[in-house]
């Protein structure tokens, strides 16, 4: 085989793009605090205090230690944590024993695990037919 060839070697790995790819993961720590706009396609894991929007194309989790005035939108999000603002997520919303939310949730699935505080109004539905 040439160096420099066209055909790709035997051994080299496939590119497939409907191969899951390893996400990576950024996580707000329990000391920070933060203000704004966050926005992504990676995971996101918030320990610490945030007050905004949320718009991620992946997973978010909001950690035990966690406090949100947020609206959150993602792929999915899991919550352990406590939020006043609404939530919404295009797979599902997973309320932990430890959850504590104070606002809408909208999603196809959700879960709410014993223990878990909830108030507001769920939609898990698509649009009303039209009669």
């Amino acid at each position: 085989m040439a160096l420099f060839s066209k055909d790709a070697p035997a051994n080299a790995p496939a590119d497939s793009s409907t191969e899951p790819r390893n996400r990576s993961v950024s996580i707000l720590s329990a000391s920070v605090s933060f203000e704004g706009l966050m926005t992504g396609t990676d995971n996101l894991v918030i320990e610490g205090s945030f007050k905004g929007n949320i718009d991620v194309r992946s997973e978010v989790r909001i950690a035990a230690s966690a406090k949100l005035e947020a609206s959150v939108h993602a792929k999915t999000v899991i919550i352990e944590g406590s939020i006043s603002g609404d939530v919404t997520a295009d797979q599902k919303i997973e309320l932990l024993s430890s959850a504590r939310v104070d606002g809408n949730i909208k999603a196809p699935k959700i879960v709410v695990a014993e223990g878990a505080s909830f108030r507001g109004a769920v939609d898990m539905g698509t649009a009303r037919p039209k009669e």
